[in-house]
């Protein structure tokens, strides 16, 4: 892997590596003791952090039902009481969530101590390359911190997975290692098709030619065709075995509403004088807003999203610069802008914003990011699962709360923006158009 150029990063003895070397342990105690205790039943399920397990739960029947012989994305697919649902996650999770039924009656406890080994494995395997790549600041630490920020929905669903394959991709861009790199996202989408995000500038990455090592445009192409061929496989097994069903699942998740967490929902509540606006447990049970202009605040806010999201990943793409960068940047862009933003979308970001900021961007400006990337996890585990009843009542302390974290997402949208402007600047600059 070739060396990435490093400049004037956070050095491993600074205040904030020391920070995350005490607070880890405290956090990592929050996130797993009380998960952990209620999933051996020894809390009553009316405690609050039983609240993140109905995933864990929804897991285990599509496991065991696959552990049973069904066809998988079928009617009845699903075990006792959930077999009159359909499997709505790609295959990968289905797979991931497979091991746990070993456990019987214990498949929550075993689920969210695989996850938790999972997580630990992807920081030692991400603090590892940093090293090699001549990170001072140790990289795996700092997205073990930010993802055990977020509490016990870490160990309850598969997006931290997906968000370690998601800085795998990027470290393999610094690597120019395009099928690697093409490989771990289109897997990762296959875990949740949310990893859409960052499947759009590593793809547009390794299409656009490098500057510095140029090749022919057919040879670039055969590179993302041979890093999407795996997942294909296993996408179209699926679906074969499934007869169509792993579509039909795929399409029945794309209908909803805006949910009551997304950027678009807190704009629609700050206005809310303006256009009243009301919740309501909406499609697949999650609790959405609804009012006279909301459906457009959505269609803007995505459109907007959508445009930041191209426009950055080709601009990232032209100069082959920061892929980290440009990840966090796709993926930041696009939470604020998903009509559809539950607790754990933040679990895909966080690895790579991690990785940006340790070793792309300089001390001051990598000191923001992870400082205000812990204050959004630790802000989304206060609304999920702790204060979500204050959310969805709209109680001043939930929609403080939500209000507070989505516009601290828009912040770090606007810090990773600059390296953006950067390299359009230096664009500019070699092509004459602007004056140094």
């Amino acid at each position: 892997m070739n060396r990435v150029v490093l400049e004037e990063l956070v050095p491993r003895s600074s205040p904030l590596v020391r920070w995350f070397r005490i607070i880890w342990i405290p956090l990592a105690l929050l996130a797993v003791v009380p998960l952990l205790v209620t999933e051996v039943g020894h809390i009553s399920i009316g405690n609050l952090v039983a609240y993140v397990i109905g995933d864990v739960l929804y897991f285990s029947h599509g496991a065991f039902g696959l552990a049973q012989g069904h066809v998988p994305y079928s009617v009845h697919f699903m075990t006792y009481p959930d077999q009159h649902l359909r499997y709505l996650y790609p295959p990968l999770t289905l797979l991931i969530s497979l091991p746990a039924v070993l456990a019987g009656s214990n498949y929550a406890t075993a689920f969210s101590v695989e996850v938790l080994l999972l997580v630990a494995v992807g920081a030692w395997l991400l603090g590892a390359a940093g090293r090699r790549l001549g990170s001072s600041f140790p990289v795996g630490l700092a997205a073990m911190v930010l993802l055990l920020a977020t509490g016990p929905i870490l160990l309850t669903r598969l997006d931290a997975v997906q968000g370690f394959m998601v800085a795998g991709a990027a470290l393999a861009l610094m690597g120019r290692r395009r099928v690697v790199a093409v490989l771990l996202v289109s897997l990762a989408v296959l875990i949740k098709e949310t990893a859409i995000l960052a499947a759009v500038p590593v793809t547009l990455w390794c299409l656009f030619p490098d500057p510095e090592r140029p090749s022919p445009p057919g040879k670039r192409m055969g590179q993302v065709g041979l890093g999407l061929l795996p997942a294909f496989i296993i996408f179209a097994v699926f679906a074969l075995w499934s007869r169509g069903g792993e579509i039909v699942s795929a399409l029945s998740s794309v209908h909803r509403g805006l949910e009551i967490e997304s950027l678009a929902a807190s704009l629609a509540i700050a206005f809310s004088h303006l256009w009243p606006v009301h919740g309501y447990l909406g499609h697949l049970a999650s609790w959405q807003v609804s009012g006279s202009d909301v459906g457009i605040l959505a269609s803007l806010t995505t459109i907007a999203g959508a445009g930041a999201v191209i426009v950055g990943s080709v601009v990232f793409a032209r100069r082959h610069q920061a892929p980290a960068t440009a990840i966090a940047f796709s993926v930041a862009a696009g939470l604020c802008a998903t009509p559809v933003l539950s607790p754990q979308y933040l679990l895909q970001l966080l690895p790579v914003l991690a990785l940006s900021a340790c070793m792309e961007v300089p001390a001051r400006r990598a000191t923001q990011l992870l400082v205000l990337g812990l204050v959004v996890a630790l802000l989304t585990q206060a609304i999920f699962p702790y204060f979500f009843v204050s959310l969805i009542r709209f109680h001043p302390l939930g929609l403080a709360l939500i209000l507070s974290r989505n516009a601290i997402l828009v912040v770090l949208v606007a810090l990773l923006a600059p390296r953006l402007l950067r390299t359009h600047r230096k664009e500019a600059l070699a092509s004459g158009q602007v004056s140094a």
